[in-house]
């Protein structure tokens, strides 16, 4: 494996990535045209309110005062009370290009606005699942910051668990395939993109099989995220394949600017005896089917044992969250089989229906804990300014920082970001390795107690506005492998060195910089 993929590194270095033609050929004319019309029906609405306002302020003239004052205070409202300082400046730089106008944008993008309905509804929904919460009773023993965080934001730790590791996501697919192929009783299945492609199209076999034999499938993705790439006659398929498919976050809701508010997880249970989590999504770029931005380096896990009710838990909540569909915990809940295991795993997810922003807490309190050394595996470093500060900190205390990022871009104008912001760690004296022909996807974090494996990416709308989730664990075993994932990344690629200024990248950079928190 490893030959081959050093050859697929060399071969595409010799080449352009002819990404655009690509895209043509995957994608169907109408699965492609539905994407352009959700830009165009985004633009639209955005048109629609500035003509709104522009008709209210010709003929109001008072109104133009009155709004300009609602902008007044919400810029003030925004400079004491917004977390993080670029969101300030970005924020800022709106209202006082939208002459009295932006105050309407801010507030229709608040999460307490978009999810204001949604937040109460998904507390009734852990108030229904809650009596069918299990995990273990640790409340003697001595706990790391993250696991105390976690337990009291209502995720239990577990033992009785075994959990693998796997730095390709090829290995993590093809298992995750043969496991649902052997599936007696229910499959559960979350994704934020779920493509077209050959992965889909083994899938797609088994669950006709599946459902003759009787077993349960549900299965959910991001409509965001899909599309383009989702195409409707395959999503037939499925459906006629007897699976119960349902998206998440409609894109043609009427005024809404929760676009960035995503079902970014991704979960797969097994007859609630495995599961599976990880950076990956349902497509074929994943495992290198198909080669779009350099070799695809993704990881993930698999959960066999006690923890595997953790991950079931989040996908019934966020069936029912998004669809309605209430599922019976009982019936899918206390179906593993225990391993014999006394190491802690913790099952998390975040996203804006939650109390609180639990997977940049997560990932603070991991980086706050690290004593000897912190790995961190991310495709985008475009943190808010606290986690920057608490990475150079940890540096500066003499922990061994180390971050891999992608050598590839898949979005040029975000890897801008990604670049500033690690030439920034780098003067502070974090080591970063640019993965050479590859575009890192991977999430994964480790220090010399715990590590963390998931759909989580440094960047703020993982931090604030994604649903999200991940895994926490002490497993030796899994901290192993992903220490010798890591060191072979560090074995083949070298320390960066601070990029050479350049003028009109540095322009361009900060022009950038105040998108950033939208990235």
């Amino acid at each position: 494996m490893d030959r081959h993929y050093f050859n697929l590194r060399e071969r595409l270095k010799k080449r352009r990535y002819q990404r655009k033609r690509i895209h043509k050929e995957w994608v169907g004319f109408g699965t492609g045209l539905r994407a352009v019309a959700l830009d165009l029906w985004i633009a639209f609405q955005l048109f629609l309110l500035a003509v709104a306002y522009s008709l209210l302020v010709h003929y109001v003239p008072v109104a133009f005062y009155v709004c300009l004052c609602l902008t007044a205070i919400t810029l003030l409202r925004v400079v004491i009370f917004e977390r993080d300082i670029q969101s300030k400046i970005s924020w800022s730089v709106l209202f006082l290009l939208s002459f009295g106008g932006g105050f309407i944008i801010y507030i229709l993008s608040r999460s307490h606005v978009c999810f204001a309905f949604h937040k109460r509804k998904y507390g009734n929904i852990c108030k229904r699942v809650k009596p069918y919460e299990g995990g273990n009773d640790l409340s003697d023993e001595p706990k790391t910051a993250v696991e105390s965080y976690l337990n009291g934001n209502g995720f239990r730790t577990y033992r009785d668990t075994e959990i693998k590791y796997y730095g390709n996501a090829r290995q993590a697919l093809d298992n995750m395939i043969a496991r649902v192929d052997g599936a007696k009783k229910f499959v559960f299945i979350e994704f934020f993109i779920v493509a077209d492609g050959v992965f889909l199209e083994r899938l797609i076999s088994i669950f006709r099989r599946k459902t003759a034999e009787g077993v349960k499938i549900f299965m959910t993705y991001d409509d965001v995220g899909c599309a383009g790439v989702f195409s409707e006659f395959v999503k037939g398929s499925i459906r006629d394949a007897g699976v119960k498919l349902k998206a998440f976050h409609p894109l043609f809701s009427p005024f809404y600017f929760g676009l960035n508010y995503r079902d970014h997880r991704k979960i797969v249970v097994v007859d609630g005896q495995t599961a599976y989590c990880g950076g990956y999504n349902l497509i074929d770029d994943c495992a290198n089917q198909r080669i779009m931005e350099g070799v695809w380096k993704d990881s993930g896990v698999r959960v066999d044992g006690a923890a595997v009710d953790g991950f079931s838990l989040q996908f019934i909540k966020q069936w029912e969250f998004a669809t309605g569909e209430k599922l019976d915990p009982r019936e899918y809940l206390n179906k593993y089989t225990p391993v014999a295991n006394a190491a802690k795993v913790i099952p998390y997810a975040g996203g804006p229906e939650m109390s609180g922003y639990i997977c940049r807490v997560v990932y603070h309190k991991i980086i706050s804990e690290a004593r000897e050394k912190l790995f961190i595996m991310t495709p985008y470093l475009v943190p808010d300014s606290d986690t920057m500060k608490l990475l150079a900190k940890k540096a500066a205390e003499g922990v061994d920082v180390r971050l891999v990022l992608p050598g590839v871009p898949d979005y040029r104008y975000i890897y801008r970001i990604t670049v500033a912001n690690a030439d920034k760690l780098i003067k502070k004296g974090v080591k970063v390795y640019y993965s050479g022909g590859e575009f890192v996807h991977s999430k994964v974090m480790l220090t010399e107690n715990v590590a963390a494996v998931g759909s989580v990416n440094m960047d703020m709308r993982a931090f604030y506005q994604e649903f999200d989730n991940g895994v926490v664990t002490d497993d030796s075993g899994a901290m192993e492998q992903i220490a010798s994932d890591f060191e072979w990344l560090f074995g083949r690629n070298e320390i960066a060195a601070v990029s050479k200024f350049n003028a009109f990248n540095a322009f361009v950079t900060g022009a950038l910089r105040l998108i950033s928190p939208l990235m």
